[in-house]
C-alpha cells in the first residue's frame, strides 16, 4: 500500500514537515503514520538509548585519545560527536570546529519530541570544554525528570512542546527549567553557556537514513529552514538560542551551508555514517519494515549521491500550497550517475561501518574508485586505514 500527503491526519502539527525529508516520506509512504508512530517509543528503547550510550561514551574516549596522542593520523580518523549527538567529525578538527560552533565552555540539552502527541520523549545532555567532549547525561521514555514542572507555568517538562505555541517558545521554557537540572548535576559548569535543541522525531527519523554526509548536511539545513525558506509555521529542528555562525550559515543558502559545514566538520570529504553491527542486527530483527524502507530500498534502488550532486539539489517549492496539493515532493538532482552499490563493492549489510572517502564537491559524477577513494573506515578508536 502506498500511502498519500493525504492520509497524515490533519491535526498533526508537523503533517507539511514530511515531505521535506526525502527518507522520512520514503518511510511514511511505505509504512503509513500510525505505523511510524506506534515504533518510536520501542525503537528509542531497543536502538537509540543504548546506541547513544555508546557513542557519547566513544567521542569522549575517542578526543582523549586524541589530546593524548594515542590515535594517529586524526586527519583519517572519524569521531562522534557529542554536539550532535550521534554526529560525525574529523577528529583533529573537533576541538577547533566545535570552539566555532559552540564556545568555550557550554552545555546543550537535546530534546525529541513526538509527532503524534506532542511529548518529550528523548533527551541528552553534553558538555563542551574548550571544544572538547567531557561529560553526558541522558533521559529516557519512562524517566523521572520528564515529569518535572515549570516553577512558573506548573507544566510538565514532557509536556512543553503541545502547551506552547512553536518551538522558539518552547526552547525558552526548557531553558528556565533545565538550567536549574543542568546545575544540580553538574554544579561545576553552572556559569557555563546553556542552550537547548529541540527536533521533531519526524526530522531525526529522516538524518538517520542519510547515509552520506554531506545528506545529512543538506537534511540540517532543511530543517532549520522550514519556518524562515519555505514559510512554515514553525521549525523541524532549532537551538535556542542559535549559534551565531549557524545563523550566518543558514543565511548564505543551502548550498553553500552544505559546503561550509562540510569543510568544518570533515575538510569537505564524503563519509559514510556508521551505525553499530548489533544494532543493525536489531533494526533486522525487530524493525525489519523500517530497515527494509529505510536502508535497502534506497541503497538498492537509488545509492548515494556524489557530494556535487547534493548541493546542486533542487527541492519542490514548499512555499506554494500547489506543492502540497499535488504532492510535487520529488528532489530534483540534475544528471549524472549515483554511487551504487556495485561500484562500492560493499554489501549494503556492511554499509553501515562507516567509510571515509578522499571525495569531495569538486570529484565529478561517474568516476567513483574504492581503492583509490577509500581513506579509512570504521570509527574513532576501530578505525582501519587504507592509505
Amino acid at each position: 500500500m502506498s500511502y498519500t500527503y493525504g492520509d497524515i491526519p490533519d491535526d498533526v502539527r508537523t503533517k507539511k514537515f514530511y515531505p521535506i525529508g526525502r527518507h522520512m516520506w520514503r518511510l511514511y509512504t511505505n509504512l503509513g503514520y500510525e505505523y511510524l508512530e506506534s515504533q518510536i517509543e520501542p525503537v528509542i528503547n531497543e536502538i537509540s538509548y543504548p546506541l547513544a550510550k555508546l557513542r557519547l561514551d566513544e567521542a569522549i574516549y575517542t578526543a582523549k585519545g586524541i589530546m593524548e596522542g594515542r590515535i594517529k593520523d586524526p586527519e583519517k580518523v572519524m569521531a562522534d560527536t557529542l554536539f550532535p549527538p550521534g554526529g560525525f567529525i574529523r577528529s583533529d578538527l573537533q576541538q577547533g570546529s566545535m570552539k566555532l560552533y559552540y564556545g568555550e565552555s557550554v552545555d546543550c540539552t537535546y530534546i525529541v519530541c513526538r509527532d503524534d502527541t506532542e511529548e518529550v520523549i528523548f533527551m541528552i545532555n553534553g558538555h563542551l570544554e574548550d571544544g572538547i567532549p567531557v561529560d553526558w547525561w541522558m533521559v529516557g521514555p519512562d524517566d523521572e525528570l520528564l515529569n518535572r514542572r515549570h516553577l512558573k507555568l506548573g507544566v510538565q517538562l514532557k509536556d512543553i512542546p503541545k502547551r506552547t505555541k512553536n518551538f522558539s517558545d518552547a526552547g525558552s521554557k526548557f531553558l528556565e527549567l533545565l538550567r536549574d537540572v543542568r546545575n544540580e548535576r553538574t554544579p561545576q559548569w553552572s556559569t557555563s553557556m546553556y542552550q537547548v535543541g529541540i527536533a521533531w522525531g519526524s526530522s531525526t527519523d529522516n538524518l538517520i537514513f542519510s547515509i552520506s554526509s554531506y545528506e545529512g548536511l543538506a537534511g540540517l539545513f532543511d530543517g532549520i529552514s522550514t519556518k524562515t525558506l519555505f514559510n512554515l509555521p514553525d521549525y523541524w529542528f532549532i537551538y535556542v538560542p542559535m549559534p551565531p555562525i549557524i545563523n550566518t550559515m543558514v543565511y548564505a543558502g543551502r548550498e553553500r551551508f552544505t559546503l561550509m559545514t562540510s569543510n568544518l566538520m570533515s575538510h569537505g570529504r564524503l563519509y559514510f555514517q556508521h551505525i553499530e553491527d548489533e544494532y543493525i542486527a536489531i533494526f533486522k530483527e525487530k524493525f525489519s519494515e523500517i530497515y527494509d524502507v529505510g536502508f535497502k530500498m534506497n541503497l538498492e534502488n537509488n545509492g548515494i549521491p556524489y557530494p556535487i550532486q547534493t548541493l546542486k539539489c533542487q527541492l519542490p517549492n514548499f512555499r506554494k500550497k500547489k506543492t502540497y496539493d499535488e504532492e510535487k515532493f520529488d528532489f530534483k538532482y540534475g544528471d549524472g550517475t549515483w554511487i551504487s552499490l556495485e561500484e562500492l563493492k560493499i554489501d549494503y549489510e556492511d554499509i553501515h561501518k562507516g567509510y571515509f572517502f578522499d571525495i569531495d564537491h569538486e570529484t565529478q559524477t561517474g568516476t567513483f574508485d574504492k581503492e583509490k577513494h577509500l581513506i579509512s573506515s570504521g570509527i574513532g578508536r576501530n578505525t582501519e586505514f587504507y592509505k
